[in-house]
């Protein structure tokens, strides 16, 4: 008797985006929660956006690390580069942001 040969399971390209979506709104969330859905940069205003600190487009994925929750206004100035985030340790990113204002 034989048996048929065992296929991997391919996803569709729709399956696969939104499962994409699906791993990127619970990061998402992870994040507003350790962040206490405050911004990490004013700490004054609430935050409805997450910012990648290495842009995906230069190898920076969505891990937890490299996400950081952000007001819409500071949103605007770190993409605009009139705020430049930097570490203050690099052996420990964890609560160790430094925001300095470029312009």
């Amino acid at each position: 008797m034989k048996f048929p040969k065992a296929r991997p399971h391919i996803l569709s390209r729709q399956a696969e985006a939104k499962l994409r979506e699906q791993v990127w709104r619970l990061r998402r969330a992870e994040c507003f929660i350790r962040d206490g859905h405050k911004c990490r940069i004013c700490t004054t205003r609430r935050a409805y956006d997450v910012h990648h600190l290495l842009a995906r487009s230069l190898g920076g994925g969505i891990e937890l690390h490299n996400l950081l929750s952000i007001c819409r206004q500071c949103h605007i100035y770190v993409t605009n580069h009139v705020y430049k985030l930097r570490w203050a340790s690099e052996r420990n990113r964890a609560g160790t942001l430094r925001v300095e204002r470029v312009a």
